[in-house]
């Protein structure tokens, strides 16, 4: 990777921080609102009830997902594929656990199965050791998870 390419990565990998800590910062207060509407709007089919231990299910999950993101991150600063490739298919395993699913709508769905194919082709570019082309696929999969928390948290105002 030449030093252009690393300077750009960098600059976009500390946007994707800051991005990421500020959405991080919203949910941590948001998360019990977004599980209301996974309650009242078409619930996954096993949607825990409101008993409070919820709430921290889903925040811990979130967490999860940023300890994930975090780590391909890590790994495209570091230039280490492997931990971008098994960073990248513990995002896909999650992303199709049934906690994932706070709405069962057809735009939710389709926001989860983009993520979906996006993690997969960031696994197999980390496998070939094609690290620019993992790097595009991180900002791929970073833009669908701003989207996405940004059509769910639209979801959440309308219904208030």
């Amino acid at each position: 990777m030449s030093v252009q390419s690393s300077a750009v990565l960098f600059a976009l990998s500390a946007v994707i921080v800051a991005g990421m800590c500020a959405l991080s910062a919203q949910a941590d207060g948001k998360t019990g609102a977004v599980l209301q509407i996974a309650q009242n709007d078409q619930p996954a089919a096993d949607a825990p009830k409101g008993d409070g231990k919820d709430t921290v299910a889903l925040r811990e999950f979130m967490r999860q997902k940023l300890i994930a993101s975090n780590q391909i991150l890590e790994g495209l600063v570091t230039e280490d594929a492997e931990m971008i490739r098994v960073a990248a298919d513990r995002l896909n395993k999650l992303s199709q656990a049934e906690q994932w699913r706070v709405r069962n709508d057809v735009m939710y769905r389709q926001f989860s199965g983009e993520f979906q194919r996006i993690t997969e082709q960031l696994s197999v570019a980390a496998k070939k050791g094609n690290m620019d082309q993992a790097a595009l696929k991180w900002m791929d999969a970073t833009m669908s998870c701003i989207e996405c928390h940004r059509f769910v948290r639209g979801v959440m105002v309308t219904k208030e």
